[in-house]
């Protein structure tokens, strides 16, 4: 296992509506993210934007990170 002081990292992140982050079938998002998850990426946070009116109205950041090769 490498020492994560010296692992240099890269970044991805994806972007979705709420609406289709939180409602209906999951199988997409979870096929999506056991994909990325195949690729060595791992989710490292979230970060929600809900300055609309209410919820559903937002968008969700999610932030992958993986050893840069």
């Amino acid at each position: 296992m490498t020492d994560s002081i010296d692992t240099e990292w890269e970044y991805k992140i994806i972007r979705t509506s709420d609406g289709g982050l939180f409602s209906g079938d999951t199988g997409p998002m979870e096929d999506a993210l056991n994909s990325l998850g195949g690729d060595g990426w791992e989710l490292v946070d979230t970060i929600s934007d809900s300055r609309g009116a209410g919820a559903g109205s937002g968008q969700t950041a999610l932030v992958f990170k993986r050893p840069q090769s």
